[in-house]
C-alpha cells in the first residue's frame, strides 16, 4: 500500500493533469464504484485509468476473477506497478482513444462492463469526446459504464453520451472520499 501511494505521488509530480487527482482513491470510492458497476460472475470488465489499482484491488475483493479483467493505462510507470501487483490480470499500456482497437487486438469487439477512473473533467474537450466514443464503442447494447468525477456536473458531455446512444444518472455521493467524489452509471441504449 506504502509502495502504491508513493508511486501516486511521484507521477502526480511528474505529470499532474494525467493523474487528476490529489490524492489516491479511497476505498469507499472504490467500493461505490464497484458496486454500481454490479458485475456478474462471467463478464470480462475493462478498467480505464487505474493509476495505481485501488478500483482494480475493489473489483477482486468483490469476486472477479484476475482473468476477467483487461486494465488499460497510458502511464508507463503504473503500467509496471499493476502487472506486478496483480498477477493474472491482463494490463495494457495504452491510450483510452484507442479502445476499441486495443480490445480487437486481445481478442474482444464489445465488453458488457467498463469502470473508469480517468480524470475526464481535467482533459480538453476533444480528448474527453474521443474517450467518451471509444467506450460507447465499445459497450455491448445495455452494457454498463461508471466514471466519478469530483464536480457535481456530469463526467461526459452530455452531448457527446446521447450521439453515443448512453443514457446517465448519478448513483452516489461518497463523501467520505478525498475530495468527495460523484459515481455516474452510464448504460448503452439499444440501437
Amino acid at each position: 500500500m506504502k509502495k502504491s501511494k508513493l508511486l501516486f505521488w511521484q507521477r502526480y509530480l511528474h505529470r499532474p493533469l494525467g493523474v487528476g487527482a490529489v490524492a489516491p482513491s479511497g476505498p469507499s470510492l472504490a467500493r461505490a464504484m464497484v458496486e454500481t458497476l454490479a458485475p456478474h460472475d462471467e463478464d470480462v470488465i475493462v478498467e480505464i485509468g487505474p493509476g495505481t489499482g485501488p478500483f482494480t484491488r475493489a473489483l477482486l475483493e468483490s469476486g472477479v476473477e484476475p482473468a476477467q479483467l483487461i486494465l488499460i493505462e497510458f502511464d508507463p510507470e503504473f503500467v509496471r506497478h499493476l502487472r506486478q501487483r496483480f498477477p493474472g490480470v491482463t494490463v495494457l499500456h495504452g491510450d483510452a482513444s484507442q479502445l476499441p482497437r486495443l480490445l480487437k487486438e486481445h481478442g474482444y469487439d464489445k465488453v458488457p462492463k467498463i469502470l473508469s477512473g480517468l480524470p475526464l473533467r481535467s482533459m480538453p474537450k476533444a480528448v474527453r469526446a474521443g474517450i467518451t466514443r471509444a467506450m460507447a464503442t465499445s459497450l455491448t447494447t445495455q452494457g454498463s459504464l461508471v466514471q466519478f468525477s469530483y464536480f457535481v456536473a456530469p463526467p461526459l458531455a452530455e452531448a457527446e453520451v446521447k450521439a453515443c446512444g448512453l443514457t446517465g444518472r448519478r448513483a452516489k455521493a461518497v463523501m467520505a472520499n478525498i475530495p468527495p467524489a460523484f459515481v455516474w452509471h452510464y448504460r448503452k441504449n439499444a440501437a
